[in-house]
């Protein structure tokens, strides 16, 4: 893929369907890397449908961003913009629920843009803290997160279908907007 110069906007309700298709790939080519299990096609043809991203967009406290190019969507950043204990470490603040890019378009610098930009949008929310919880099985994503200054703060675990994943718990404090100035 050529260097793309990317576009990063709010999300709407009309990005549901694209936002549900970018999640459906980027979660199966995470999980399924052995084959594609029915408990992975049903997590992602329940969880990650047009109807569940359409109904997320709608809610008042959660934010998503778009990054995309004239050809499409590209990456998305779903937040939750309110003060959430994390599942380990002691830690209050916004949630970072998933930061999606699509595989082809990895290593762009597309997913530090929509980070920084999530990071923006809660510092400018007074949350101190963004917390993300990560596979422990995607190395890419964990080296992703240390490399741009999250913590691990502990453990937690992901369960769908009836199976339970582990989950790194990562954290970074963030500089809020009225510190700054």
């Amino acid at each position: 893929m050529n260097r793309l110069q990317p576009q990063l906007r709010p999300a709407t309700s009309d990005d549901a369907v694209t936002v549900a298709a970018l999640s459906v790939q980027v979660f199966l080519d995470t999980y399924a890397t052995e084959g594609i299990r029915p408990d992975l096609a049903l997590e992602a043809f329940s969880h990650y449908s047009t109807e569940a991203f359409a109904a997320r967009l709608a809610e008042p406290t959660r934010r998503f961003l778009i990054s995309e190019h004239a050809t499409g969507l590209l990456g998305f950043a779903e937040l939750l913009l309110s003060a959430i204990p994390a599942p380990a470490g002691a830690v209050v603040g916004a949630e970072l629920v998933r930061l999606y890019v699509q595989p082809q378009a990895q290593g762009m610098g597309i997913g530090r843009h929509l980070l920084q930009a999530a990071e923006a949008v809660a510092s400018n929310r007074a949350l101190s803290c963004l917390w993300l919880t990560a596979w422990e099985g995607n190395h890419r994503a964990l080296g992703f997160y240390e490399a741009v200054g999250y913590t691990d703060i502990g453990a937690t675990t992901y369960a769908f279908q009836g199976n339970s994943y582990g989950n790194r718990v990562l954290a970074k404090q963030l500089i809020s907007v009225a510190n700054a100035a």
